[in-house]
């Protein structure tokens, strides 16, 4: 015993560090156990599951059918639950969903599919070529209440030779574009305009809308892409600035919201926020018939008077990001270079002294070669708060390098009246586009700007033609710089969404402006559950 004493008294330092890492070991075991956390006496333990179902807010809707609903709800909810011949990705490009190969023909203006030929509903049948030329009819049958309709009114007809071939026939060869190709396949044996119970043959299918209360949508096991790990539920709840507040609880997993405040407030519960980009586009837009602004150096001498950075920041709320051009960022795949003319006073005042323009009277207004001021109006819709305070940032901005702005503020008849009669100088406008991402309208010979430029229309057209994927990409590469350096439009910024998620969440893929459940099949999250731990001093 007298040993033990003298070999303690020796070695003490030793032995404290022995037990200090013993005792960490031992708490650190305690602590993945419970994979949580104790608080002392009079707290709470806390301990979390790992949980197979995720949990999402919705609306009312009174119909689940794709093709004759037009509720928000129901379109991103059917692209759990249907399949179609195209989808789209994060970066809008087209990949093949039910076709397992395909051959375009852009100058008779058809496209010839094999489809997969281990596509079923979930309910065992076999999905061919027959159900997809059913669908078209379909759509053609509801007209212009069906979501769809603008993409498979362009089909003149499918011809179906066997199960898995079939040959898309569209009216006009310009209009042959695989995005046309992107609506749900339904059931031409199943399908009713009246069925609230869809079946389709998406990732996941219908279980149950009980009391038009709570959608549960299973995995749905005849799926070919493989089985979904996590099940869904849909709660109806009306007012979605409580969605946060619900998240707390774990009551709801995740959403994707449009409104800033509700992103704050999610902020501040300490959940994940992280911005999506949305289909929403701010931008400027120049009158070519200007004499002054019909010169590209014009164009972007005023490009770079605006720090963008500074206006999304101020003006929408930091819920914005930066785009190279007027397209989606990163669009197809290429690489969005970010604001291409960054603010440069020095640089923009150069470009207009070589333009001709200087301030000869010394009153910090520049004057062309006739000794006329430099001035512009800056035309607005009223009714945007956020744009019209953009137009202001703009103004006094430019009259830093000495042209003299004004903001016209319009209602919104009036401000589109000006636009289709010319009657502005610049205009602050914006743009919401459908997942086909179809900008002819805006390049087309009756634009607003009376723009006028044969060879970017053409390669605007030639991308919503019968090219397949690798083509499309090729050709907005060769439209891209024409677009920067031109300059008909400069792109301020493209609107953010916000996808908020419980505090303990994570996932490989999230959801696109265009696909608000993308990925929700594999979504891992954690619900905390919580236990009192009683304070036995507490009667003492």
């Amino acid at each position: 015993m007298r040993r033990i004493f003298d070999y303690l008294h020796e070695h003490i330092v030793k032995v404290i560090v022995i037990v200090a890492i013993l005792t960490a070991v031992v708490s650190m075991i305690f602590i993945f156990r419970n994979d949580g956390y104790q608080t002392p006496e009079g707290g709470e333990i806390r301990e979390y599951q790992s949980m197979k179902t995720v949990y999402f807010a919705m609306d009312k809707v009174k119909s689940l059918n794709p093709l004759s609903s037009q509720e928000e709800d129901t379109y991103y909810i059917s692209k759990l639950v249907f399949s179609s011949l195209f989808r789209f990705d994060e970066n809008m490009n087209l990949q093949k969903d039910l076709v397992k190969s395909y051959e375009t023909d852009a100058k008779e203006g058809k496209v010839e599919i094999k489809m997969r030929a281990d596509a079923e509903f979930s309910d065992g049948t076999d999905l061919t070529a027959y159900d997809v030329r059913y669908t078209v009819d379909q759509i053609g049958y509801i007209g212009e209440k069906c979501p769809y309709y603008a993409y498979a009114d362009k089909i003149d007809y499918v011809e179906v030779e066997g199960d898995t071939s079939l040959t898309v026939y569209f009216e006009n060869p310009a209009d042959a574009a695989l995005d046309n190709l992107t609506f749900p396949i339904v059931s031409s044996y199943l399908y009713s305009t009246s069925d609230e119970k869809p079946v389709g043959s998406g990732l996941y299918k219908y279980g149950s809308y009980a009391n038009h209360k709570t959608l549960k949508l299973n995995p749905n096991k005849e799926y070919y892409g493989g089985v979904a790990k996590n099940k869904l539920v849909f709660k109806v709840i009306s007012d979605k600035t409580k969605v946060p507040g619900l998240m707390t609880i774990d009551s709801v997993t995740a959403a994707v919201t449009t409104d800033s405040a509700v992103a704050i407030e999610a902020e501040d519960k300490k959940l994940q926020v992280t911005p999506v980009p949305s289909s929403e586009m701010e931008y400027m837009g120049f009158n070519f018939k200007h004499k002054y602004l019909k010169d590209a150096r014009v164009r972007k001498a005023i490009a770079k008077t605006i720090d963008l950075n500074a206006i999304i920041n101020d003006s929408y709320g930091g819920a914005g990001m930066i785009s190279d051009t007027v397209y989606f960022p990163g669009f197809l795949g290429t690489e969005n270079g970010g604001d291409p003319y960054e603010q440069d006073q020095v640089g923009a005042s150069r470009l207009l002294k070589e333009c001709g323009f200087k301030d000869s009277d010394e009153n910090g207004i520049l004057e062309d070669k006739d000794d006329k001021e430099f001035t512009v109006d800056i035309l607005v819709n009223e009714n945007a708060e956020s744009r019209v305070d953009a137009a202001d940032t703009i103004a006094a901005e430019l009259q830093k390098i000495g042209i003299k702005a004004k903001v016209i503020k319009k209602s919104w008849k009036s401000y589109r009246s000006a636009l289709r009669k010319g009657r502005f100088d610049i205009y602050l406008g914006g743009y919401r586009f459908d997942d086909q991402y179809n900008l002819k309208e805006m390049f087309a010979k009756n634009n607003f700007l009376r723009y006028n430029n044969q060879d970017v229309l053409k390669l605007v057209k030639k991308m919503e033609t019968a090219i397949n994927t690798e083509k499309q990409k090729a050709t907005y590469e060769e439209l891209k710089p024409m677009l920067i350096d031109e300059l008909p439009y400069y792109c301020i910024a493209y609107k953010t969404y916000s996808f908020l998620s419980v505090e303990r969440f994570t996932a490989d893929v999230i959801p696109s402006y265009h696909h608000r459940y993308a990925g929700c099949d594999s979504w891992q999250w954690e619900k905390v559950l919580t236990t009192k731990v009683e304070d036995k001093n507490a009667d003492k």
